[in-house]
């Protein structure tokens, strides 16, 4: 720099503030499910959907409201089987925690029930993080088994399920190394022996207890008899939601044969775990419309059945969200981030 020459101050090119990105994306969200439901409204008779709808025999939402809650009774059960080996936590507790993360995934957006039902517990039953995801996880594993058998039965009663023959192999690999790597994980974890090794340092000392938390998350894949109530609690949980299905199909005089409503339950978990739009709105109609078509409903019919039953869907759930929080008891420390103090000890049973 030369001496007495004045340098222009550099100002620096300003970022896009993170809490614009935070309103932004869940608009962008909006934005898409409205497109993709628009479309498909589009492409249809929407007169003929409007019908469809104002017509419903309503004497089924009862059916349908109380199918869709009972299914997470039988969640509840078989998550108390994954807590078992670590702590009893009563049913009613996980009963009202999975209805509170159901709600929350369809009024937040990017699925964050899921961080909602793990901060629960983890202020409620002191259990680590690491553990719960386990159990998490393992219910999606299990899922498999359900969700498997019902594809099978379509294959073998319907040609027209039989395209989804390559979604019952990929379920076949996934669940078979899932649960050998589960028994694996879990045993080495009973039985002592180290994770990786000799950990040195921080960073592997902190992953192999976390690896070991998450090992006593899966102990119940040791256990038959646990396994078995497992996917009994399974196939009771989609079985019951499957009736939801039936009810709204049968509400909107759609006449197709009881099980395909099995594969209706398959295709729409699917769709809506992606989180592409809030809820998996306008994805969720543009797929169950399509397998409802190749089981040979009328296209209007279809997409009245795809929104009717997502609604029916998602309404049990917007009803039962407050109740399940005034019955948990929850406070702010209860969903966010905050510190748990040593003083802190609060059982499941109070809530």
């Amino acid at each position: 720099m030369e001496y007495g020459k004045e340098v222009a101050p550099q100002v620096a090119t300003p970022a896009v503030p993170r809490r614009v990105l935070h309103y932004v994306r869940p608009l962008v969200q909006l934005a898409i499910a409205v497109a993709l439901l628009g479309g498909l409204l589009w492409r249809v008779d929407f007169a003929a959907v409007r019908d469809d709808l104002e017509n419903a025999t309503l004497w089924w939402l009862p059916v349908a409201f109380a199918t869709n809650l009972t299914s997470d009774l039988f969640r509840a059960i078989r998550w108390q089987q994954f807590f078992a080996p670590m702590r009893r936590i009563p049913l009613l507790f996980l009963y009202w925690t999975a209805i509170l993360g159901v709600a929350c995934n369809i009024v937040l957006p990017f699925r964050a029930g899921e961080v909602v039902r793990v901060q629960v517990l983890r202020r409620r039953t002191q259990l680590s993080v690491s553990s719960i995801v386990a159990t998490l996880l393992s219910e999606k594993l299990l899922d498999i088994v359900a969700f498997s058998t019902f594809i099978v039965l379509g294959i073998v009663l319907y040609d027209e399920a039989r395209f989804m023959w390559p979604l019952a192999v990929v379920y076949f690999v996934v669940l078979v190394f899932g649960i050998y790597g589960a028994r694996w994980l879990a045993g080495r974890v009973q039985s002592g022996r180290p994770l990786l090794g000799q950990p040195e340092g921080r960073w592997r000392a902190w992953l192999a207890a976390e690896l070991r938390a998450f090992g006593e998350g899966l102990q119940a894949f040791r256990s038959v008899k646990a396994l078995v109530i497992v996917v009994l609690a399974s196939v009771a949980a989609w079985s019951f939601e499957a009736a939801m299905y039936f009810a709204c199909g049968e509400a909107l005089g759609i006449d197709v044969p009881p099980f395909v409503y099995l594969l209706v339950v398959v295709t729409a978990t699917i769709v809506v775990s992606i989180p592409i739009t809030p809820a998996g709105l306008g994805v969720f109609e543009l797929a169950i419309t399509g397998l409802m078509v190749a089981f040979g409903v009328d296209e209007a019919e279809a997409a009245a059945f795809a929104i009717f039953s997502h609604v029916m869907l998602a309404f049990p759930y917007i009803c039962a969200g407050p109740i399940a929080a005034l019955a948990l008891r929850l406070n702010p420390s209860d969903i966010f981030f905050l510190r748990i103090g040593p003083e802190e000890s609060v059982e499941p049973a109070s809530a």
